[in-house]
């Protein structure tokens, strides 16, 4: 469109096909980019039979930018604030750019401040660790559907492990300010979740691979809880005091998750998941407030836990 509006300015008469032949495109193409600017930009285009191509008729400045009215123009200029978090990852810097090309169209000077003065947002937790290079590799590993080598270092025992992986997906947790790599690990032979900032020296095997058919991302990603899965479902009953319920039932913590409303103003929130640890981690957040009912396993690992906790203090006086 910028290459026809400079034609037209120009008065050289552009026509369909000459267009299409610069571009190397269709001809149906090149009519929908006009007719676009005719109809969404009120553009005065017309077509002269005699010299076989289009002008304007009357002075018209190309702004594509002006479909979009300011409060729209300065909600976009602000996303690229708020989206920070997405910082020295690619899916940063395209959308960056991106905003930016429709931004330097504008007539008029858009920041995006002025939302501010009317919205706050909690500083977004940056991708430490990050390296972008080691980003960009992972992402075209996934794109092109091969195999990745890399030195892991697992968050529990820190230790350095190499692995061989098939990358699926990479996923931010918005909660935990972190991305992860959703990979087949060949050293364990099964469907991991890796923190991407402990990924180290990824290099590109040359392998690929294909994704199983009978295996969904969606469905793994539901079986996880705080980004873990473990190697079976459990069904998870925890209930809460009617002072922390008021806060529990204004979220949604697991796609799978039912809520039971009891009369005294506590509830029961039940979870279908596989993560046993990551389900006590988040269930010692609430301290007496929370109270594992189901299953005996999960009860036993935050009694345990709390024992544990009792002895680190027991040297406090009462």
């Amino acid at each position: 469109m910028q290459h026809i509006d400079r034609e037209l300015r120009g008065n050289r008469y552009p026509n369909c096909t000459r267009i299409a032949q610069h571009f190397e495109v269709s001809c149906k193409s090149i009519q929908r980019d006009i007719d676009f600017m005719r109809e969404m930009l009120n553009a005065p285009i017309e077509y002269d039979s005699r010299k076989k191509g289009y002008f304007y008729r009357e002075v018209w400045i190309f702004n594509p930018a002006t479909f979009l009215d300011r409060q729209e123009l300065e909600a976009l200029a602000a996303t690229s604030k708020i989206l920070a978090q997405y910082r020295g990852t690619p899916y940063y810097d395209e959308i960056s750019r991106g905003i930016e090309k429709i931004i330097q169209y504008l007539p008029f000077s858009c920041s995006g401040d002025a939302l501010f003065e009317i919205y706050s947002f909690n500083n977004p937790a940056t991708v430490n660790g990050v390296d972008q290079e080691h980003f960009t590799l992972l992402e075209q590993a996934i794109r092109n559907r091969q195999k990745v080598g890399m030195i892991y270092q697992t968050s529990s025992r820190q230790e350095l492990t190499e692995r061989i992986v098939q990358p699926y997906r990479l996923h931010y947790d918005q909660s935990a300010g972190t991305w992860y790599l959703i990979a087949l690990c060949e050293l364990r032979n099964e469907v991991r979740t890796f923190a991407v900032n402990r990924i180290q020296q990824p290099a590109l095997t040359g392998e690929h691979f294909t994704i199983p058919d009978g295996f969904s991302i969606n469905d793994y990603q539901e079986k996880a809880f705080h980004q873990t899965v473990g190697p079976n479902l459990c069904d998870i009953r925890i209930r809460f005091t009617p002072y922390q319920s008021q806060w529990i039932r204004e979220h949604t913590w697991h796609p799978s998750q039912q809520i039971e409303e009891h009369n005294d103003g506590s509830l029961t929130i039940k979870l279908t998941v596989s993560a046993l640890d990551a389900v006590k981690r988040w269930v010692m957040h609430y301290g007496t407030q929370a109270e594992v009912l189901e299953p005996k396993e999960l009860r036993e690992m935050v009694r345990q836990e709390a024992m544990e906790m009792g002895e680190m203090y027991k040297d406090v006086q009462s």
